[in-house]
């Protein structure tokens, strides 16, 4: 851990209020503005590594209010500095929730397989292929007489016969959109998309609170080095 004598900072500060009190502010203002900046990097690596990135839009969300952060005052107290997202999910990774079912069919969870993972791989960190995505998937309408059961055996036996490779069935307890692989003599089955819950509760992944606990550690070294920069551009230092 980096670590400072604070005697160091109370003799630069002294020196500073001295000889140019009126520079003072821009030291401390420089200071908040680049822990805030520190803070929004270290999110975004943290989003990088830890969570399933559909684009760059999410990384990216990450940032710095700008009128506060360079808004220049000569009143100390007033200077502050703000790092979020401006993607109203990003609040619910850090803190957790949930989400419902928006139609008849549950709350659509891609399965590891779906991209490329193998089966039941915990946790899926990728997005699923692009034949997988469910934008991308076509489903052929199939009779709705017989049982579930019997329905079931037709959706699949129609879907090896015709090479349509994606199909919905429905297992009783579970429920989705699964991929028909092998010959028409014995094909199998694949989930790629998880259907068979109306509520999903979304775990903690906290990418804010572990970026400013970070940066504010990083707050010491980078205000010294401001009250530095302010002293050489007195010639004091």
């Amino acid at each position: 851990m980096f670590k400072i004598d604070i005697r160091e900072i109370i003799r630069l500060e002294h020196q500073l209020r001295t000889f140019n009190d009126k520079a003072y502010p821009f030291a401390t203002r420089f200071t908040i503005h680049q822990a805030a900046t520190q803070a929004k990097l270290i999110a975004r690596e943290i989003i990088s590594e830890k969570m399933v990135n559909r684009n760059a839009f999410t990384r990216n969300s990450i940032q710095v209010h700008p009128r506060s952060a360079n808004k220049i005052t000569l009143r100390v107290s007033a200077q502050e500095a703000f790092v979020g997202s401006t993607a109203d999910y990003m609040k619910t990774q850090e803190f957790g929730g949930s989400i419902s079912k928006t139609g008849k069919r549950g709350v659509n969870l891609p399965t590891s397989y779906s991209a490329g993972q193998g089966l039941n791989a915990q946790p899926r960190t990728k997005l699923p292929t692009r034949a997988n995505k469910m934008k991308n998937i076509r489903l052929k309408r199939v009779r709705t007489r017989g049982s579930r059961k019997q329905r079931n055996l037709v959706a699949i036996k129609l879907a090896a016969k015709t090479g349509n490779k994606y199909i919905f069935l429905d297992l009783g307890r579970r429920q989705g959109i699964f991929k028909v692989i092998g010959g028409k003599r014995r094909p199998q089955l694949r989930m790629v998309h998880d259907l068979s819950h109306k509520t999903v509760d979304i775990p903690r992944r906290p990418w804010l609170a572990p970026a400013e606990k970070e940066a504010t550690n990083k707050i010491p070294g980078i205000y010294v080095k401001s009250l530095k920069f302010q002293l050489k551009r007195l010639g004091l230092f």
